[in-house]
């Protein structure tokens, strides 16, 4: 059923077993399977079914830090979310993602690969991509490896799910349903209240809630609890918002390399070197450039370097090498400075603080892209695949360039996984520390973000989440 409480004139009877705050690819996702156990769930969004000013100018805020993107158009505030501007990168963990203590205990998942690993099968079948990934080692001493990316149509959730969801006999949909706040005692929450943009509010009643805003708002909704009700729902020591994660991008240089069929190419490095050199995941992208680019590159290769340029131009005569253009995106470390917080004078129509993100680049951010570029470059030269021109910014620590790609609006941390309550916000089941029935999903729960696009870890996480409250 949906339900718009811009137009609702009376309080929704009964309880819910679930209450899903948030209707993008975490929130539909877990809604849907729960209905499918037989769960009566609420599944409330603070959009309407397409996009709108009043709703989206509630993602408005302030970046403290690194260049970044507008907070309200880094994300997507309807039914279906950023599913509705997503490019369809598909791409999950990997084995070494859960293997970084040599970095420190903050990194440390409470599970393991295996845990998520075992729904991505069923998360490919949402996104409609074949769950064969296929990497292979091509370089053990440089610790190259061939990776894959699958693309998914790319699936719209709104497209894709909003008929099933309203012909549901268990779910009840309601949009125009802006979260405000919580009700219960003793560290269990019993209702939630939100509000329309007509001035119309609602209560609802439920077993189980769970957040799903996303990789930013969920902890400003966390903080939000927090400041109106100390203690009362969770423990008031919780690093909400900390260890606030994004995936650098940036174009590194450009490359000659023995041409085959593809147009791009995708590599990462083995977890064994990311050990040795005490960094994390970087994974990189080369796209074919064409003949005027391969021209261009030995031109200037036979100015700096005559005999490999007269090697170059041999090869591109007979169609055997090409120029690429060298692209990285890469993980970041979980750093407590980095963290979403409430404005201190900025409000949004609903009387919450707006969003200040604090976010910079680190010395370990700078080594990981720098060990990966240095190391595919040295596999190149050495093995006689061609050469790599790094930018001047790259090996010369500069600054990075303020008019590239910047980052992938991938937001990721905030209310992490952990062991302990001193590292994380949610264990390893997502239920809020020192919560009885308070639940977060989505990748703010990541506790580290590995290279991959998030989207389909979101949805194996979830998918585990809903099979766990079930």
């Amino acid at each position: 059923m949906l339900i718009d409480l811009n137009k609702m004139e009376q309080q929704p009877e009964g309880r819910y077993d679930v209450c899903v705050v948030g209707a993008g690819a975490a929130g539909i996702t877990i809604a849907l399977k729960l209905a499918e156990k037989g769960k009566r769930v609420a599944l409330c969004e603070a959009g309407e079914l397409d996009y709108s000013v009043e709703s989206q100018e509630v993602y408005a805020g302030r970046v403290i830090g690194d260049p970044y993107f507008e907070l309200d158009s880094a994300r997507l505030r309807f039914f279906g979310g950023s599913t509705n501007h997503w490019g369809g990168w598909s791409k999950s963990f990997e084995p070494g993602d859960f293997e970084r203590g040599y970095m420190g205990e903050e990194y440390q998942w409470p599970i393991g690969f295996d845990d998520v690993n075992a729904y991505l099968h069923e998360a490919c079948k949402i996104v409609e991509v074949d769950s064969t990934f296929s990497e292979d080692v091509i370089d053990v001493e440089h610790g190259i490896k061939r990776i894959e990316f699958k693309h998914s149509p790319p699936v719209r959730f709104l497209d894709k799910y909003l008929d099933a969801i309203v012909k549901s006999g268990n779910i009840d949909l309601f949009i125009n349903a802006n979260f405000h706040d919580l009700s219960g005692a003793n560290r269990r929450v019993a209702s939630a209240h939100f509000n329309s943009y007509t001035g119309k509010s609602f209560e609802l009643s439920f077993d189980t809630i769970v957040i799903t805003m996303g990789g930013i708002e969920n902890s400003r909704q966390l903080l939000w609890i927090r400041r109106q009700h100390p203690d009362l729902f969770f423990d008031d020591s919780l690093p909400i918002g900390r260890y606030w994660m994004e995936h650098p991008h940036f174009t590194l240089g450009e490359a000659l390399l023995s041409d085959d069929p593809a147009t791009e190419r995708y590599y990462s490095l083995t977890t064994e070197i990311q050990k040795k050199f005490g960094i994390l995941g970087c994974g990189f992208v080369v796209k074919k450039q064409g003949d005027s680019g391969t021209k261009r590159l030995i031109k200037d290769l036979l100015c700096v370097a005559p005999s490999v340029g007269e090697w170059a131009a041999d090869l591109a005569g007979k169609k055997l090498i090409c120029a690429f253009r060298f692209l990285a995106a890469w993980e970041q470390a979980p750093v407590f400075e980095n963290r979403v917080a409430l404005s201190s004078s900025d409000r949004d129509r609903f009387g919450v603080p707006l969003t200040e993100l604090f976010w910079q680049k680190g010395s370990i951010d700078r080594k990981t892209m720098e060990v990966s570029a240095h190391q595919f470059s040295k596999w190149i030269m050495n093995r006689n695949l061609g050469r790599a021109r790094l930018d001047e910014w790259v090996y010369d620590n500069g600054e990075y360039p303020t008019d590239g790609e910047l980052a992938g609006y991938h937001h990721m941390g905030g209310t992490r996984m952990s062991h302990l309550a001193k590292f994380g916000v949610v264990d390893g089941n997502c239920r809020v520390f020192g919560s009885e029935n308070l639940y977060v999903a989505g990748s703010s729960v990541y506790t580290t973000a590995g290279y991959n696009n998030p989207t389909l870890a979101i949805l194996q996480l979830s998918l585990r989440l809903a099979d766990h409250l079930s």
